[in-house]
């Protein structure tokens, strides 16, 4: 019950927030404290509760709405509950001179609670109803500027994310027919050894699944919503792009791999090889599409869709070491990502500049986000003494121990994709450092609790890839 309780939190508060009509200094407390004592809360959970399904509600036999901290979860919640906080500290500042600030961090908050209670879900039912809630609650921050813009970044996100809800819908009551017991999540699935009926349904069930999940992933084709989404206000972006949207997607696909359908099903399966397949064409894809960018945000969308495949692709590969690998990518891109985020929001923010052309000597305007931005850019190249290296490295070494066609197939496209990495981020890092000739003016003086947060991420980044052993050892409670 109590981690109902931690997901109920962050929503009250959220609800009550236009109640107090509090002036701009009392409203960015509020939401940083409600932020700080929601992850206090998740932390409790995690590692202080057992891992017993408590039922809110109870449909059917196999049917409910109810909530487990198991291995998955926990890793997950760790991941949403640490930089969350950094989000919100950020969003308070970034957004102080935006109108309608009480309906933003309304929503924001409420984002929280139901990435809580995603997160948490012990059950396909319960998963999907909280993917759902995920969509319309984080629409408004999409459309927040109420622009022609923003509205229609809004009306692709919605329709795109209906329709991969539809597929995983199909996927899921496919999965729910062939099982007498129910769709509570296991470890190894919840398919009996023997299965009656055509199996080639349940193979089908598996790929609606797979892709359902994926289009918030940015799967391929269905990675166009990402880039056009990132008209959002810059902290909805990072959040989108590092904590939530594209990572419950990823979250969601390994729920229906290793606790749902099973990976001693899907072993050597087509179904398998399609979805390693689709996924190392999206590294591809998203790194190309990455490299003709021209818009910051936009080529950092893309480079979000190919790093997602990154982990979509290890998970694949089905085996003990591959999800691990998938799991410390998901942290460690996070990380990266988020801060990439916040810096190019900086760059909107203090100096209007939304195009890699524009960041010619930006580092002498703003030396500590440019040089986090560095940092980051590093770690999702996977340069060495950053964590993205020790991630990308178990998904290569993961790749070569499976030893088949395609995991080599995918460890090429990886490696094509980090020489595109390198590129198109290396390409800012490089023109930010570079002489500008026009003159771009003073240092502007950045928030001093914008550069904490820039700082923090920019530690952690260097930490983990020095020493990432703790954590990879707390990925092995998934099992």
């Amino acid at each position: 019950m109590f981690i109902f309780f931690t997901m109920l939190v962050p929503i009250i508060l959220g609800l009550l927030l236009p109640v107090f009509k509090l002036n701009r200094f009392n409203r960015k407390l509020y939401v940083v404290l409600s932020t700080l004592i929601t992850s206090f809360l998740v932390y409790y959970v995690t590692f202080f509760q057992n891992d017993l399904v408590w039922t809110l509600v109870r449909f059917s036999s196999i049917f409910s709405i109810s909530f487990v901290g198991d291995g998955l979860s926990k890793v997950f919640s760790v991941l949403i509950a640490t930089l969350w906080p950094l989000a919100s500290i950020y969003a308070v500042i970034y957004m102080e001179h935006k109108k309608n600030l009480d309906s933003f961090f309304r929503y924001f908050l409420i984002t929280y609670g139901i990435a809580i209670g995603l997160t948490f879900s012990s059950n396909f039912i319960s998963l999907y109803f909280f993917y759902e809630l995920l969509t319309f609650l984080t629409l408004p921050l999409i459309m927040h500027e109420n622009d022609k813009e923003s509205i229609a970044a809004g009306k692709t996100y919605l329709i795109v994310s209906m329709i991969g809800a539809s597929l995983a819908l199909m996927g899921i009551i496919i999965l729910s027919t062939f099982t007498s017991h129910g769709i509570d999540f296991r470890y190894g699935g919840v398919l009996s050894s023997e299965i009656f009926g055509d199996i080639n349904t349940l193979y089908i069930g598996f790929l609606l699944c797979f892709f359902g999940f994926g289009v918030k992933a940015g799967l391929f084709p269905f990675t166009f919503w990402l880039p056009q989404c990132s008209v959002a206000p810059t902290p909805v972006s990072a959040i989108f792009h590092a904590v939530v949207v594209v990572k419950a997607g990823a979250f969601a696909i390994i729920r229906t791999i290793y606790y749902a359908y099973g990976v001693e099903f899907l072993t050597g399966t087509m179904a398998q090889n399609i979805v390693i397949i689709i996924s190392i064409f999206t590294v591809l894809y998203g790194s190309c599409m990455a490299v003709r960018e021209k818009n910051i945000k936009r080529r950092l969308a893309y480079s979000t869709a190919s790093n997602l495949s990154y982990i979509l692709f290890a998970v694949s590969l089905m085996t003990d070491e591959s999800i691990k690998a998938g799991l410390a990518h998901m942290f460690f891109h996070a990380i990266a990502k988020i801060l990439l985020f916040f810096v190019a929001g900086i760059f909107i923010l203090y100096s209007n500049v939304h195009m890699v052309d524009e960041v010619k000597g930006i580092v002498k305007k703003m030396k500590v986000a440019f040089y986090s931005f560095a940092v980051a850019s590093f770690s999702i190249i996977g340069i060495p003494l950053t964590c993205g290296f020790i991630s990308k490295y178990l998904i290569v070494k993961s790749a070569m121990d499976v030893n088949s066609n395609l995991s080599l197939i995918g460890l090429i496209i990886i490696i094509v994709s980090i020489v595109l990495t390198v590129i198109y981020l290396m390409s800012i890092v490089v023109m930010g450092f570079s002489k500008d000739e026009s003159g771009i003016g003073e240092e502007i003086k950045v928030s001093k609790l914008m550069n904490s947060v820039f700082i923090i991420l920019s530690i952690l980044i260097i930490y983990f890839g020095v020493n990432s052993s703790f954590l990879l050892e707390f990925l092995n409670i998934i099992s």
